[in-house]
């Protein structure tokens, strides 16, 4: 077969769909990525393990506070209590936990996770591996600075992105808890929770 070079123009200007996409490509808006780039094929996270969690009673003002001898906290956010304050009983089961591959935002994470009821966690069940690791000893979550991130509802249902950073220079555990519309993008490299499904 001889090269044809209208017909090979022809046949990009169709892969492209719509003369605005022809445009964005030609100003650089658009890129051209490889399949095997992650942003090609969606590769958002990299499935990690599987964590066992115990079925158990949770009370949130009971663990997430500085006395807590289980846990070494350094900073918790005054929402975890004013959000998640209630007790709940956490059932056994299994998280996923996941590497984020690339800087996103926590929709474009929440979408990536799959499905709604993979996506959340309970407060209690993040909880249970905070305290394995209490004192920054490895397990299943970071404990080199970086985020571990949990998609949690609250008490009337709005998710919120509740997260523990352990810092190793001051020896501590952080608990943050952000809008999930907020405009920040959580680094690469951070590990994301999610339920098994």
């Amino acid at each position: 077969m001889r090269w044809n070079p209208v017909e090979q123009v022809q046949d990009v200007v169709n892969k492209f769909g719509t003369e605005e996409r022809v445009k964005r490509f030609q100003s650089g808006e658009l890129v051209l990525v490889e399949r095997t780039d992650p942003r090609a094929v969606a590769m958002v996270l990299n499935f990690e393990r599987k964590v066992s969690v115990a079925s158990r009673r949770f009370v949130t003002g009971e663990s997430f506070t500085k006395s807590n001898p289980k846990v070494k906290f350094g900073h918790i956010d005054e929402k975890v209590v004013k959000l998640f304050g209630k007790s709940q009983d956490v059932p056994a089961g299994e998280l996923a936990t996941h590497t984020l591959l690339l800087p996103k935002h926590d929709p474009e994470i929440m979408v990536a996770l799959g499905p709604q009821s993979r996506r959340f966690i309970k407060l209690g069940q993040f909880y249970q591996l905070i305290e394995a690791q209490g004192q920054g000893q490895e397990g299943s979550l970071l404990v080199n600075g970086c985020a571990n991130i949990a998609y949690i509802l609250d008490e009337n249902g709005a998710p919120w992105a509740v997260s523990a950073y352990w810092g190793p220079i001051d020896g501590d555990w952080r608990m943050c808890v952000n809008s999930v519309a907020r405009l920040h993008a959580w680094l690469a490299g951070s590990r994301v929770l999610s339920q098994v499904g």
